[in-house]
C-alpha cells in the first residue's frame, strides 16, 4: 500500500482524482469515475472523466453495466489513450 500511497499523490493524484481503471489483458475492463459517454461502437468507445477522456479500442465492445460512475465494459480491449480535456 505504501507504493500507492507514493504514486496516487501530489499533482498527478490531483489530475486523475476518483478516476480508476482495471484492465484484463485481451479482455474486459471495469472503470471508476465515469463522468460520461462520448463516441461509442463496437470497436471504438469514449469515456469522459472529469479533467479527461479515455478512448478505449477493441472487439466487439459493450456496456455491461454503468451505475453512479462505474462502467463494466465487456469485449476484447485492445488498447487505450488518456486525452486531455473533456
Amino acid at each position: 500500500m505504501r507504493l500507492n500511497k507514493e504514486i496516487f499523490s501530489g499533482e498527478v493524484a490531483e489530475a486523475f482524482f476518483g478516476a480508476r481503471c482495471l484492465i484484463f489483458p485481451l479482455g474486459e475492463g471495469y472503470f471508476e469515475g465515469v463522468k460520461g459517454l462520448g463516441d461509442f461502437s463496437p470497436t471504438s468507445i469514449v469515456l469522459r472523466f472529469s479533467s479527461f477522456s479515455i478512448k478505449v479500442e477493441g472487439e466487439k465492445l459493450e456496456i455491461g453495466k454503468f451505475l453512479d460512475g462505474d462502467l463494466y465494459l465487456r469485449g476484447k480491449i485492445r488498447s487505450f489513450q488518456v486525452e486531455d480535456g473533456k
